[in-house]
């Protein structure tokens, strides 16, 4: 139903910010720091009882995962939002690739069943990839005959340390190399 809202930021809390947009200001959740006036904030739209509320997210992927973690038995909005507070959407694919219960447990309210849980929901289910280049480089792996998960982790190393396609794939191939 709403995709994003962009407009000018006019109030900043804990856990939420006021986007003004046509004369309304609309107060959104947000696990995320917005900085500067004017922002685009992906949205998630709940109607609980009479009330509407608003969650919103820097990018796209952040607000599908938001949605995935909100998919699991047990896990509602103050814990994803927790989760998604506490660690990069990077970092939460790593840590339910490698089922690292753990660095879940390290969230408040998080304990090792409900940990447990997301992982085994959540592993592997994950296919959204984060940004264009990464998804180029997976490709360019991929076609040159390696697995799209380890594709996709040496991938998303490489884009950090580089922007450049080229130079991206190049590092990649490097981790790939130093791993096999």
């Amino acid at each position: 139903m709403l995709e994003y809202i962009k407009g000018i930021v006019t109030e900043k809390g804990e856990g939420f910010i006021v986007v003004e947009k046509g004369g309304l200001g609309f107060k959104i959740y947000t696990p995320s720091e917005f900085d500067g006036n004017e922002v685009r904030v992906y949205l998630k739209l709940f109607i609980k009882d009479e009330e509407v509320v608003l969650y919103g997210f820097k990018t796209r992927e952040e607000r599908d995962l938001f949605v995935q973690l909100i998919s699991v038995s047990g896990i509602g909005v103050k814990h994803a939002l927790s989760i998604m507070g506490r660690f990069s959407v990077g970092e939460i694919i790593d840590i339910l690739e490698e089922g690292d219960v753990d660095r879940l447990m390290d969230v408040p309210g998080i304990g090792k069943k409900t940990a447990q849980r997301i992982i085994f929901e959540l592993k592997g289910k994950l296919s959204f990839i984060e940004n264009e280049l990464i998804d180029d480089v997976v490709s360019a792996l991929v076609g040159l005959g390696f697995d799209k998960k380890e594709a996709y982790r040496s991938a998303r190393e490489a884009v950090k340390e580089t922007k450049e396609l080229n130079k991206a794939v190049k590092k990649a191939l490097q981790k790939l190399s130093e791993k096999g």
